[in-house]
């Protein structure tokens, strides 16, 4: 065999091929042996069939086809190993010449990863921010903690006040605030709602005060619509079904038990617990968004040419499962969903395209600095991911473990994850960090500043 390279254009390989007329000639005889022993010719036994006959019946062409099959994958995987070639598609061959007594030419065509450019990772610099946990924090989660666990008590002998929990059910119909027509109505809907003046529209809030269950009324909401700035009306039209006020629980064994699992605690220990449990979430969000920013900046200094089928492969992705999701969340088509939200198609297709452009370029970053900081994973490195797996979903670990033994493309998913989080960990090791301490003073003067503004 020998090889050459006849062009290459960005990512795209075209090597050709030629195969000696004696290498050709074996597998022609293996190809023949073969067919023999496949083919069903009247009046001789199957894997007898003489082999003028089986050319005559079959053909020298199609014989000749038959040898190419089993020829193209060796000569592929010689290629591919020979030039060290790392592809991100499966390659195309073109037969250039296949007569009788001749060499065989065939030129592969190659779609490879591209060279990426990347940045010094000293060069880069991120912030992260350390958040001091402070009471007053404090106190929200565990109110908030509260609040979840809060039992509903009817109410008897008072209409609804702030505070309240009102079980409603409800239409609501779309109408165009100059020429007070319907544009939609949407269908009714059963919701139970917080009654806070904070969290609802104020002309809403003021409609639900004051009400006990079988009151049935019209309100109207002017708000703007999501992708325009037009205002429009929405009339509410609600049925009170009943309402309850919220009973928080006690600060006690019983509320300790549900959240921390331990009712033998003091309210000062249960303060020290949730405590720190806050404040390793704080920490934990803190270095995923110092992660986020330093993998942001990397991606942005990194220079490589996008792949174009690669690009529209992944938009084809994007673009299939956003219709799976349309189509099990609202039975409707994607076109149809376009029309209804009035989405013009170019604009969408533009967004599929920016969208996977990113995704690739993403993709393409973090697997070339996977391969320049020669992130490796290991045996132990998959175990503790199935260890981790087998805790979160409550599932033995044998039985995972077995899960991925069987379903190898699975596996190759975990494997990258693992190989992606072992090259994160690895550049927030190498980039510069800043510490930002974030008091609740300066929480306090950002929070006046932004109300300000």
């Amino acid at each position: 065999m020998r090889s050459e390279i006849v062009s290459q254009e960005k990512n795209v390989t075209r090597i050709l091929v030629e195969v000696e007329e004696g290498t050709f000639r074996k597998k022609i005889d293996e190809a023949v042996e073969n067919l023999r022993v496949k083919a069903n010719i009247k009046g001789f036994r199957k894997g007898h069939v003489p082999r003028k006959v089986l050319e005559l019946h079959l053909g020298a062409d199609a014989i000749r086809a038959e040898a190419l099959e089993q020829l193209v994958p060796e000569m592929l995987d010689k290629v591919v190993k020979e030039y060290e070639l790392d592809l991100i598609s499966e390659p195309s061959v073109e037969v250039d010449n296949l007569e009788k007594d001749k060499p065989v030419k065939m030129t592969f065509v190659f779609e490879t990863r591209p060279e990426v450019v990347l940045p010094d990772l000293e060069t880069i610099e991120v912030t992260r921010k350390k958040v001091v946990l402070t009471g007053k924090m404090l106190d929200e989660a565990i109110t908030s903690l509260r609040n979840n666990v809060s039992e509903k008590i009817p109410v008897e002998g008072r209409p609804s006040r702030t505070g309240d929990l009102l079980d409603v059910e409800y239409s609501v119909k779309i109408q165009d605030p100059e020429e007070k027509e319907v544009m939609k109505e949407l269908p009714k809907q059963r919701s139970l709602v917080e009654l806070d003046p904070d969290q609802l529209p104020e002309d809403l809030s003021a409609a639900l005060q004051g009400r006990t269950a079988g009151d049935s009324f019209e309100v109207d909401v002017t708000t703007k619509a999501e992708d325009t700035s037009e205002e429009r009306i929405l009339r509410y039209s609600i049925d009170i079904l009943s309402v309850s006020e919220k009973r928080l629980p006690e600060m006690d064994g019983v509320f300790f038990e549900k959240v921390v699992g331990d009712p033998g605690l003091t309210e000062e220990d249960f303060r020290e617990k949730i405590h720190a449990r806050l404040q390793e979430n704080l920490a934990e969000e803190s270095l995923k968004d110092a992660e986020r920013k330093a993998i942001s900046l990397i991606i942005e200094r990194s220079e490589l040419d996008l792949p174009e089928s690669l690009v529209e492969r992944q938009r084809t992705i994007i673009r299939e499962d956003m219709a799976e999701r349309i189509k099990k969340e609202t039975e409707m088509t994607l076109d149809d969903y376009l029309k209804e939200k009035s989405i013009d198609k170019d604009q969408f297709e533009a967004g599929l395209l920016s969208d996977a452009e990113a995704s690739v370029r993403r993709s393409l970053v973090m697997e070339a600095l996977a391969d320049r900081e020669m992130i490796e994973v290991e045996n132990a490195d998959v175990d503790r991911e199935i260890a981790e797996l087998s805790r979160s979903m409550g599932v033995e670990e044998t039985r995972v473990r077995n899960f991925f033994l069987k379903n190898t493309d699975t596996l190759a998913d975990i494997v990258h994850r693992i190989r992606m989080k072992k090259t994160v960990s690895r550049v927030m090791e190498k980039v510069s960090i800043k510490e930002d301490d974030i008091s609740e003073e300066t929480s306090e003067t950002a929070k006046n500043e932004e109300e300000g503004s």
